[in-house]
């Protein structure tokens, strides 16, 4: 399963890790600058379930399918799929031509 998780995360441009978590918040696979760092994990997971709670439409209840954080200078990529929530981390354009 790794393989191709590595595959769909080397598609991501500018990525310095990434971080698998399922739906109670265990990290199921973790790669690069996200690689054991439960610290990051706990906060992306409190972000994500405060997010939920927020409906992208005025009338319906409607949960994000994907969002991003950024700082000056990485982008965090979040995305709900398949019971499992996906973070990948990139640099942001700007500081990859620093």
């Amino acid at each position: 399963m790794s393989t191709s998780i590595n595959k769909v995360f080397d598609n991501v441009p500018d990525c310095v890790g990434y971080l698998i978590m399922n739906e109670d918040g265990s990290v199921e696979h973790s790669h690069g600058d996200l690689q054991n760092n439960e610290q990051a994990a706990n906060q992306l997971y409190k972000i994500v379930l405060c997010a939920a709670k927020v409906s992208v439409h005025p009338k319906m209840q409607l949960p994000f399918k994907r969002f991003t954080i950024s700082d000056d200078q990485y982008v965090y990529c979040i995305a709900c799929a398949n019971r499992r929530i996906y973070v990948a981390k990139r640099r942001q354009e700007s500081s990859a031509l620093a």
